[in-house]
């Protein structure tokens, strides 16, 4: 039995129109701050929580309503629980409690049930107006008129789903009183308690008391206490004052337990009091995997049916606990992060438990599965929370593996107010620092950049598309390269229609007339030649206005060196730098050649195989590159294609003067700056 789904309408953030959260083993609740992670949690609470204390906030207010004018309101709550089988054999625990209210939608198709929450409230005298709530089966498929299939839920059936709630802040001392409700009450009520072990631990308590009552201090203090006592009242019911070590029934010995911690630095143990934030929260999370483990023990011993008189446990677990966990990074070392969601994945495992987490960290997401994520967000035009899974290519794509992984690798872009995406680690490097040229809060505002590569871009675009995230990308045009060019234009153009963008608004010539589908499929093919730059200008000119950038000609390493060539030659050491053989008795590095020695056939020869080698197998023979760039493709080839990137790209960074760096930043990255500016208001 697994929570599958959870639907939540006009509860708090979450609007009129029903919103439908889809549920696995564990669930990872992501979003900025208030964009509603808590009220799905809350939602959950008011379901199945111990207590769902109701009230005048969790009802929904539209955009342009007050308070005060609204007399009426309601919510309404579901839970879709469906019952998976394994190993060929159905779930047989929770049956038997729900069987006749399961509902079984296809034929083969597993059963399942749904309840739900109705709670309405009306303005009246009292200030927080009177709120009135009912639980039901829902006993009808969905997309049926649910209204008509109501029947109240008994509370033995509710009872038998069991949430546990960890705030951000986590007591476990709280958690270790055996009072109602706490973990360590419900772990001990696990217990089956035999009528021998009560009476042998009732006899050990009264052999301790008769020890110390024995003590020769003990026995004089009494006396005095009791004679002091006799003075004061003569009631005959309370006439003998003892000291004894305790109450000697189970209950009371059990709420005296307590844990603690050896070996110490000091002869003392630890208290969990004194353990530290960090500690005291991953123990938190132990006691529930305790319980959870108990709990399925006491499944197993039903489910073999063990008799009661054997059995060590109790007889009556829930179907199923929903953990909820909030910020589960909280006060935890980095380093153990892994080890605590390695663990919660663990406890969703488990047949009896589901987990579901909110989280802010980067560090937490990376390690979930992009299915398991929901990103959370905030319509600004109505201020409701609007849920969305990951899209991913689908898994028998090429591009599953890569873009699932690059997830992962970069969460932080769930996070962000802008995402810019990237070729790959220059980007990574050099964006960032010519950003902060223009704004020096990139955190603050939160601009992420990504280096995905350029190969499956369009899935980003996609997924950002879908989870409302700005984006920006930096493509390389790659021109005269093999797909690169008019290719890469045509590339942009294809996937922009794919995206969403209106293919009449985006290929619209200037005559007024449409790039017909025929031309559109052999633009790869275009010309190069003086008009055919021309017209490949005005398509990047375009594209701009779709936030698609290129590093024109080639990528952003060659417009690096195009404008700080003298930086990148000062970070080569003496023996550095590649060399020329003039003839055959003379070598010189490329950076010390004279005039005379630029216009050798070797220097010749060496810019031809320097073009070859920069635009690649396939590629073009330079034709619309100008000899400086030819030139430059000797030093592209030596810092970019034989050296490690960053560490070049780092080296010349930190000898380039700021105002230098902004004065001579490239023009594509300059519009990049200000269309960041235009996207963030700032």
């Amino acid at each position: 039995m697994k929570l599958v789904k959870l639907t939540l309408e006009n509860y708090r953030s979450f609007g009129p129109e029903p919103t439908s959260i889809n549920i696995s083993d564990l669930t990872a609740l992501i979003g900025t701050n208030s964009v509603g992670k808590t009220t799905v949690l809350s939602a959950i609470i008011k379901l199945f929580g111990e207590s769902n204390n109701i009230k005048r906030s969790d009802f929904h207010l539209l955009n342009n309503q007050t308070p005060e004018e609204v007399e009426s309101n309601y919510f309404k709550l579901e839970a879709k629980f469906e019952f998976f089988k394994e190993n060929g054999d159905p779930d047989d625990y929770g049956i038997p409690i729900y069987f006749e209210n399961f509902i079984v939608s296809e034929k083969g198709g597993n059963p399942y049930i749904r309840i739900q929450l109705h709670a309405t409230w009306q303005k009246s005298y009292d200030p927080e107006g009177s709120v009135d709530y009912r639980y039901y089966y829902i006993q009808c498929s969905e997309g049926e008129n649910s209204e008509e299939h109501l029947k109240p839920i008994n509370a033995h059936d509710k009872s038998k789903i069991k949430v546990i709630y960890v705030p951000a802040v986590r007591n476990p001392s709280d958690q270790l009183k055996n009072a109602s409700g706490t973990i360590l009450w419900r772990i001990l009520k696990q217990i089956n308690w035999k009528e021998s072990d009560k009476e042998a631990i009732k006899e050990k308590i009264d052999l301790l008391d008769t020890q110390v009552a024995n003590q020769q201090g003990i026995s004089t203090v009494k006396s005095i206490i009791a004679d002091q006592w006799k003075n004061y009242h003569n009631d005959q019911r309370y006439s003998n004052a003892n000291i004894k070590f305790g109450s000697n029934d189970l209950e009371s010995i059990l709420k005296k337990l307590d844990v603690e911690f050896t070996p110490s630095h000091t002869e003392k143990a630890f208290k969990v009091s004194d353990l530290g934030d960090g500690l005291k929260s991953l123990f938190y999370l132990t006691l529930i995997d305790s319980l959870l483990e108990l709990e399925n023990k006491a499944i197993e011993e039903i489910t073999s049916e063990v008799t009661e008189e054997v059995r060590i446990l109790n007889i009556d677990p829930p179907a199923i606990t929903l953990v909820l966990v909030e910020e589960p990074e909280n006060h935890v070392s980095p380093h153990l992060l892994g080890k605590v969601i390695k663990n919660l994945k663990s406890l969703g495992d488990k047949p009896n438990a589901q987990i579901i987490i909110t989280s802010h960290s980067p560090s937490i997401i990376k390690r979930i599965d992009p299915n398991q994520i929901r990103h959370l967000r905030i319509e600004k035009n109505n201020s409701k929370t609007v849920v969305k899974e990951v899209l991913l290519p689908p898994k028998d794509d090429e591009a599953f593996k890569f873009v699932k992984e690059a997830v992962k690798a970069y969460p932080e872009l769930y996070f962000s107010s802008l995402v810019i995406l990237g070729e790959g680690d220059s980007e990574e490097i050099l964006i960032p620092k010519f950003l902060t040229l223009y704004n020096n809060n990139l955190d603050l505002i939160g601009i992420s950049v990504v280096p995905l590569g350029g190969r499956h871009v369009n899935h980003f675009w996609r997924l950002l598309t879908q989870l409302a995230i700005p984006f920006i990308t930096l493509l390389d045009l790659d021109r005269e390269r093999d797909g690169g060019g008019w290719g890469r234009i045509k590339y942009a153009l294809k996937q922009l229609i794919e995206n969403g963008v209106d293919r009449d608004k985006l290929l619209r010539l200037k005559n007024g007339q449409i790039l017909e589908t025929q031309y559109l499929e052999k633009m790869h093919e275009w010309s190069l030649d003086e008009k055919g730059l021309e017209i490949l200008e005005n398509w990047i000119n375009l594209l701009e206005r779709y936030n698609i950038y290129f590093s024109n000609p080639i990528d952003i390493d060659f417009m690096m060196i195009e404008n700080f060539l003298d930086e990148y030659l000062m970070i080569l050491k003496h023996n550095e730098g590649p060399l020329l053989a003039i003839d055959d008795k003379t070598n010189k590095r490329i950076h010390k050649l004279s005039t005379d020695d630029k216009n050798t056939a070797a220097y010749l020869d060496r810019i031809n195989d320097s073009v070859r080698k920069t635009l690649k197998e396939n590629g073009g023979n330079g034709d619309t590159y100008t000899k400086e760039q030819k030139e430059l493709m000797i030093w592209y080839n030596y810092f970019f294609l034989t050296r490690g990137k960053p560490v070049t790209h780092l080296q010349a960074l930190s000898l380039i003067e700021e105002q230098h760096l902004k004065d001579s930043t490239p023009d594509v990255i300059q519009r990049m700056a200000k269309k960041a500016k235009q996207i963030l208001n700032l």
